[in-house]
């Protein structure tokens, strides 16, 4: 268990070297971070703690939940980014002057570190809740761009030909924007909530962050849709390529079986093998069954020319 202690006239954000046990500094704000079993063990009277706990057990979304002593909630980070980075999760418990973050991946105390610059004289647990979920999503524009990115390169490489495993890519970036789109809107519920139970408590600074927040989350969500609509049109694009070279395919064998046709007419009329043929009794008979069959060719290849009906070295590949 870390408790920090919020020095409210000066907004700064000190580490209590004294376990807790400073009675003096009860009264000011304090941010404890602990794991779920330590929650579970605090001595005292918490209001609702059961109910957070329940939730935390099984985490896949985001919420917060406001009651009449505190407020509480639940957030579940999607994985973002690269392989290094993971999904996380955690629970938050305003009761007083304590703001407890439970978790048990340790990932809120590099958090904390980087909000302790944003503070300021007076700055509330409130706020300090707000700072925290902006640093969530600092650095979600850097990720969605490298996503579109990525996507621009795989547009590229569909124009060109078509690509060994496209539903593969596609399907594990839809599967990151879907999870990033429920995840802002999940966010912007939350930033619609708390700045509704801001204004219930007359907070306006409070508010307005929170209303800030929102705008930053809906943005981002924005931009979430934009990508999506941009993966759609890709899919469209891989499919029309794969309908272009179907057709190109229909229209070799097409020409192939147009050009060989009058070949099986000649093979078929004189695979007959009548007496009365005088072709049989001639001698010149196979020489000019062949010249015709090269000359029909020809007529045909120089027909399907000038008709612009051929076969181009794109569409034999």
């Amino acid at each position: 268990m870390n408790r920090y202690w919020l020095h409210a006239a000066s907004g700064e954000l000190s580490l209590a070297r004294d376990n807790g046990k400073n009675i003096e500094k009860e009264s000011e704000p304090q941010i404890i971070l602990l794991n779920m079993e330590e929650f579970q063990q605090l001595e005292g009277n918490y209001p609702h703690r059961k109910n957070l706990i329940s939730s935390m057990r099984f985490i896949r979304y985001s919420k917060v939940e406001a009651f009449h002593e505190c407020v509480q909630g639940i957030i579940h980070v999607p994985k973002q980014g690269s392989k290094k980075e993971k999904e996380f999760s955690f629970g938050f418990y305003l009761f007083e002057n304590k703001l407890f973050l439970i978790e048990e991946d340790e990932e809120l105390q590099e958090i904390l570190a980087k909000v302790k610059n944003d503070m300021f004289d007076g700055c509330t647990l409130h706020m300090v809740l707000l700072f925290i979920c902006n640093a969530l999503i600092d650095n979600d524009i850097l990720y969605l761009q490298k996503i579109e990115e990525n996507l621009e390169k795989v547009e590229d490489v569909v124009i060109k030909r078509i690509p060994e495993h496209f539903n593969e890519v596609i399907m594990r970036y839809r599967k990151h924007l879907s999870e990033s789109r429920a995840y802002y809107e999940q966010l912007m519920n939350m930033g619609d909530f708390m700045q509704m139970y801001m204004n219930r408590e007359s907070l306006v600074e409070e508010e307005q962050g929170w209303e800030r927040y929102m705008n930053r989350v809906e943005r981002l969500h924005n931009y979430v849709e934009t990508i999506r609509e941009y993966l759609q049109q890709i899919r469209e694009m891989y499919q029309t390529q794969i309908d272009i070279h179907q057709n190109r395919i229909m229209s070799i064998l097409t020409i192939v079986t147009t050009l060989f046709l009058p070949l099986t007419l000649i093979t078929g009329w004189y695979g007959m093998n009548f007496p009365g043929m005088p072709e049989f009794q001639w001698k010149y008979g196979y020489l000019a069954v062949i010249g015709v069959s090269v000359l029909l060719i020809i007529i045909e290849i120089v027909y399907f020319k000038k008709k612009r009906i051929w076969i181009s070295s794109k569409d034999v590949i």
